[in-house]
């Protein structure tokens, strides 16, 4: 059983059921930090600390090894981002796990007292930290640690919808393994394009499965590095996509296949949702995510092709949201060519599962 201790007490509320997951590709020198600040914080609180390296580098791996008891150092044979977050992954068995890049930090705020992820009502997926976002040439410029709080999937991705602040921060969270890693092996498993750009994607997914609470105790420390400046954010965004093997410009579909994306992931069994709930997060994904693409092509539509635009205008006389999403994976071609085809596999495999 967790124990419970005041402000000011020294411990925490031991925390042996969550996994701090990170998989690691900086050399040591670069995520030195990061990974020290992840152990101090696992040491305090009686968590574990995963880290999944395939940076090669071997300085790191001679510091990291047998370095802690409360550290699993993993010589990841992955070279590639995705299946190193499947190597991370393969090693947690807690009921919880967290999520972490190695250029961020992670701290204990003295005089807070931990949630005690034991008690945690069935209806919570996860515990967000105090989030501070840090640059390194202004240090922390913002603290975020809203809640997610509405009972119902739907509204839950409304309220995440408003309440976000440009970054996707509350990924970084404590999240229940039993929903978290079966949505992640499919993603790493069966997305067409696997691509780092999708963590909007995971996050609307994850929650609908259950509420946010905060956790004032654990401070996440996110880097936004490149995502500092306006020019940084275009060229970092540009890369995501890229990096997936998607054209140059393919930023300017965002909207479309996140739509695409929350779709398919809302049919996998494994979100523990209702038929009836199931259908009212597909509605309210088209009413954020594909709306927000309609609205982009009306508004710059010397931006897109003909059938782009004839395909948009198709979809905004429908209502049937299996029809919507079906005209949708038809414009997936339209992003990049055999992306369609992607989309069919993506979607015949959450049917399946």
């Amino acid at each position: 059983m967790a124990l419970g201790f005041g402000p000011g007490s020294g411990w925490v509320n031991l925390m042996s059921e969550l996994s701090i997951c990170m998989p690691s590709n900086r050399p040591l020198v670069r995520s030195g930090n990061s990974i020290r600040s992840a152990l101090a914080y696992a040491e305090r609180t009686g968590a574990l600390l995963i880290v999944s390296d395939n940076s090669r580098d071997p300085e790191k791996r001679a510091y990291l090894q047998n370095l802690s008891p409360n550290l699993v150092y993993h010589d990841s044979p992955s070279d590639d981002a995705s299946g190193n977050w499947l190597e991370v992954l393969s090693l947690v068995d807690t009921p919880f796990l967290l999520p972490m890049g190695d250029d961020d930090e992670l701290h204990f705020a003295e005089g807070q007292v931990s949630v005690d992820l034991a008690s945690l009502p069935t209806d919570v997926v996860g515990v967000r930290p105090q989030t501070q976002i840090w640059m390194a040439d202004n240090g922390i410029c913002r603290t975020e640690c809203f809640t997610i709080d509405e009972t119902s999937p739907g509204e839950r991705l409304l309220e995440f919808a408003r309440k976000v602040m440009g970054n996707n921060t509350i990924y970084y969270s404590i999240y229940r393994s039993d929903v978290f890693l079966p949505l992640l092996r499919f993603f790493t498993e069966a997305h067409p394009t696997r691509g780092g750009y999708c963590d909007w994607s995971l996050s609307f997914a994850l929650l609908t499965a259950g509420r946010v609470v905060h956790d004032p105790s654990l401070i996440y420390r996110y880097d936004l590095g490149a995502w500092a400046t306006a020019d940084g954010i275009a060229e970092a965004s540009s890369n995501l996509y890229e990096k997936s093997g998607l054209p140059a410009g393919a930023e300017k579909f965002a909207s479309l296949l996140r739509f695409l994306d929350v779709h398919v992931f809302t049919l996998r069994r494994s979100l523990p949702l209702t038929s009836a709930e199931r259908g009212q997060v597909l509605l309210m994904n088209g009413r954020l995510a594909m709306a927000a693409f309609l609205r982009n092509v009306q508004a710059n539509a010397e931006d897109y092709d003909e059938v782009v635009r004839y395909l948009a205008e198709l979809i905004e006389q429908e209502r049937d949201i299996q029809s919507i999403f079906h005209l949708a994976v038809l414009l997936a071609d339209c992003v990049k060519p055999g992306l369609k085809d992607g989309y069919v596999r993506f979607f015949q495999s959450a049917q399946a599962a």
